[in-house]
């Protein structure tokens, strides 16, 4: 028997149903536990009426602390909700004296109410029903009744609000992430947003559809940008590893300015990783890092700014950079060679990131991965591909 409910569990599991990972699963658990515990205490502590929790706000638990992010879970389809539910029972009743005909009218009209008003939430049916159903036999009980229904969804919202922000580390409401500006302070989205899904797309298609999705715009294009990752991923399959230059010209961080700036003249680099003594990533030192150091006060010309800035200081004390240590930024994204290079894309992209170090576990520098490396990699794999079909 046992058999055969597994079984049936596994064929009716392979239906496209939503699923859940491990801490999803235990943190959903323990907010419905202390959710619904702490609705228990506030409701227990105002006794309005013989039931003080009523069965609708299980539903309500289901909801806020299973999808916290989904549109039926935000605060206003929860207020919206329990109000025109009650709206809803309290006119079918005193239109219509038959329970049956008044209950199933009123949760009609409550899926009207919610859907034209933009507050879907799946307690709403069930707070209108518990309203008819109870109403037409003790009628004195209706003002009591109401109460309770609004002291339900303000405690289930306040629940909603403190276990999943203080406790289960959740953002609640959900709250879309502001798009970053690009590194250039224009107008432009980031290169790899500007050929993908906009706000305009989505409204096409959701009208077409004709139908409610349940998921939030903005986790909408993040799903369909972490699909066309994969998809990349899995057709060109190269890893930072297969790609990166492997002869990398590193300084050190006592390395002299002369020295550094010397060494991306005479390799034609823009870029120097700077390591230790064991080849351990300290940061990077770029053109950039020299350029920000020079006086744009004197009408010099860069090229003397730039000896002005590399000439050794004499003596013990010196007003500028004297060693790469004092230029570098050492705060560097490095990469490691099992990395796919539609990570190191978004990256640089992204943060207008031109050298990616490629780092083992001690991240010793292994090699490093320029834009002149992506794009013959790509190049190389879009003519083969081509030349296969």
């Amino acid at each position: 028997m046992i058999r055969r409910i597994q079984a049936l569990a596994r064929v009716l599991s392979s239906i496209d149903t939503l699923s859940l990972s491990t801490t999803e699963r235990w943190k959903s658990t323990l907010g419905a536990l202390l959710g619904v515990a702490f609705c228990g205490l506030i409701l227990y502590s105002m006794p309005v009426a013989s039931h003080w929790l009523i069965a609708p706000l299980g539903a309500s638990a289901v909801v806020v602390f299973t999808l916290p992010h989904s549109p039926v879970a935000q605060p206003w389809p929860i207020v919206g909700s329990y109000f025109f539910s009650a709206v809803a029972a309290l006119l079918s009743m005193a239109l219509i004296p038959q329970p049956q005909v008044s209950a199933a009218v009123a949760v009609a009209a409550t899926i009207w109410l919610m859907a034209r008003f933009n507050c879907i939430h799946p307690s709403g049916g069930a707070i209108a029903l518990f309203i008819v159903l109870d109403g037409p036999y003790a009628v004195e009980r209706i003002g009591p009744t109401l109460g309770l229904v609004a002291l339900n969804g303000v405690a289930i919202l306040a629940a909603a609000l403190l276990v999943n922000n203080l406790i289960l580390g959740r953002s609640y409401p959900y709250r879309p992430k502001q798009a970053e500006r690009n590194i250039h302070l224009t107008e432009d989205s980031n290169p790899l947003e500007r050929s993908g899904l906009t706000h305009p797309d989505l409204q096409s298609a959701m009208k077409k559809l004709g139908t409610f999705v349940d998921v939030q715009e903005a986790e909408l294009v993040q799903i369909y940008s972490l699909a066309i990752e994969h998809a990349f991923d899995r057709n060109v399959g190269l890893t930072c590893g297969e790609i990166m230059s492997r002869d990398v010209v590193t300084v050190n961080f006592g390395t002299n300015l002369e020295d550094a700036w010397n060494h991306l003249r005479q390799h034609k680099i823009k870029a120097l990783p700077v390591v230790d003594s064991f080849n351990t990533l300290l940061g990077i030192l770029t053109v950039a890092d020299f350029l920000r150091q020079i006086d744009a006060t004197t009408t010099a010309g860069v090229a003397v700014r730039i000896q002005g800035l590399l000439k050794r200081t004499p003596g013990p004390n010196s007003e500028k950079a004297e060693v790469v240590g004092q230029l570098m930024s050492s705060e560097v994204y490095a990469a490691k060679p099992d990395t796919q290079i539609s990570e190191i894309l978004r990256q640089i992209t992204g943060k207008s990131i031109r050298h990616v170090p490629i780092v083992d576990q001690k991240r010793r520098v292994l090699g490093i991965v320029t834009q002149s490396d992506l794009l013959g990699a790509l190049y190389q794999r879009l003519a083969l591909s081509v030349t296969h079909h």
